[in-house]
């Protein structure tokens, strides 16, 4: 009955998509935050339709508003906050997209635009969930709590304070986030680990001003090369850090976890093939570490660098260098502490006498969690049903700062952590896509989730 449900229903649900993909809700300084309240409005009134009550927007001290809306049934049946996001990214390199970000298309079987996958789909998974299973169930369905956050995308800077104030409003016996992925396509999964990150900007300054590279270099060090060791030093030929302790607070994967990566079927051709690695470019993993390097391991990235102009390169010596470092962090680390060990780490380091800035940004923490509680096992049952193949639990070398702020809120309830993505979604990048079929069978695999829970 359920299948025949969302399959009557299918089409509408998509529609409700488009119209919250049409709202470009970039949650970044420099764009339209009149966009973001409107997307909150959207998606109040779709928890509207489906008998949400008690709907209110949440504000953070960004102003970016969290929505929330809950439907009680009965107080002696567990509740379920569902959590997704309704901001995007930006829309990055228009004239790169095939069609409008901000205009939804479908072709083939992927529908695109900015926010199908990430994670607009996910606030239909949930409506669309929970508009069927009471429509299925009525008063014998769990609860269900809705909390819609508005800043996901620009760093949940104030996600934190909102739980911490609204506590009572949205205690729970379980949460699920929408706001992940699969595998591959057709390949259902549940995230049980994230990375966490950090970032901070390192200035280094040797002289007042620019100056004459053929009057004055040679006795000068030159901090654009200053900059380029002082980056390099900090990891070795197989891209270990090499920071003191780095490492020491590192929870490693249980051997059950390391043995589910190895039935992933990750290859290196696979890797190569998704990420579009040149041919000649050489991976500092093995293919046998892929998946636990980049779900375990921490990592450091440059995301940035400038030394003079490239449109303007002279004989010059520059006067300072920059570079933006992406700090990557495995299960267990602490963003502060190891955001703080890099820093002491490029102070000890610098050479010559050379002034050396460096400016912090807020980091969000790894996530981890234990499998072993039955909400797990009824989650997985149900994507295996929905998709017909057994669910993989899986790890994200991304981070949701969300998952470890619920924690830390909760204490140790389940956080189911799931969504649409898949290797082709392009998320953040130009041409973000949505594989409908997967979007179905979620769609699905959390309506048997609920009526598993209204039946146990």
């Amino acid at each position: 009955m359920i299948k025949q449900k969302l399959q009557e229903s299918f089409n509408r649900y998509l529609e409700e998509l488009k119209e919250l993909i049409r709202i470009p809700s970039i949650s970044f300084p420099g764009f339209d935050k009149a966009e973001v309240s409107r997307s909150a409005h959207a998606v109040e009134n779709l928890l509207k339709k489906i008998g949400a009550t008690n709907l209110q927007h949440l504000i953070p001290p960004s102003s970016y508003p969290c929505v929330y809306g809950e439907i009680i049934s009965d107080k002696t049946k567990p509740t379920i906050l569902l959590y997704a996001h309704h901001d995007v990214q930006p829309q990055m390199r228009e004239a790169l997209w095939h069609s409008p970000p901000f205009e939804p298309e479908i072709r083939g079987e992927r529908l695109y635009g900015r926010g199908s996958a990430d994670d607009k789909a996910g606030i239909l998974i949930h409506v669309a969930a929970v508009e069927l299973i009471l429509s299925t169930m009525g008063k014998e369905s769990p609860n269900f709590k809705f909390l819609i956050e508005g800043e996901e995308e620009s760093g949940s800077a104030g996600f934190g304070y909102l739980l911490e104030k609204h506590k009572d409003l949205l205690s729970c016996d379980a949460v699920i986030v929408a706001d992940l992925g699969n595998f591959s396509k057709g390949e259902p999964s549940l995230t049980t680990s994230l990375r966490g990150m950090s970032a901070i900007e390192i200035e280094i300054f040797s002289t007042k001003a620019p100056l004459h590279s053929g009057s004055w270099s040679g006795p000068l060090p030159d901090p654009a090369q200053e900059l380029c060791r002082l980056i390099a030093s900090l990891s070795d030929n197989n891209g270990n850090i090499l920071v003191p302790h780095f490492y020491d607070d590192i929870i490693a994967p249980t051997p059950e976890e390391l043995d589910s990566y190895q039935k992933l079927g990750m290859t290196e051709q696979k890797f190569r093939e998704e990420a579009g690695v040149l041919e000649s470019t050489k991976l500092l993993v093995p293919e046998s570490k892929i998946c636990e390097t980049l779900w375990r391991k921490p990592s450091l990235v440059v995301t940035a660098m400038e030394a003079g102009n490239r449109k303007q390169a002279g004989n010059v010596l520059q006067e300072s260098a920059y570079a933006r470092l992406g700090i990557r962090l495995a299960p267990g680390m602490n963003a502060k502490k190891a955001t703080e060990q890099i820093i002491a780490f490029l102070q000890a380091n610098i050479r010559h006498g050379l002034t050396l800035k460096i400016r912090t940004e807020d980091g969000a923490e790894p996530f981890t969690t234990d499998t072993s509680h039955p909400y797990f096992q009824y989650m997985a049952k149900s994507m295996e049903i929905a998709f017909n193949q057994k669910a993989s639990f899986v790890g994200c070398g991304a981070s949701i700062p969300g998952a470890e702020y619920f924690r830390k809120t909760f204490g140790n309830i389940p956080i189911l952590l799931m969504g649409v993505e898949d290797p082709e979604s392009n998320a953040h990048g130009e041409n973000e896509s949505l594989y409908l079929p997967d979007f179905e069978k979620t769609i699905l695999a959390e309506t048997l989730f609920f009526k598993e829970l209204a039946n146990v």
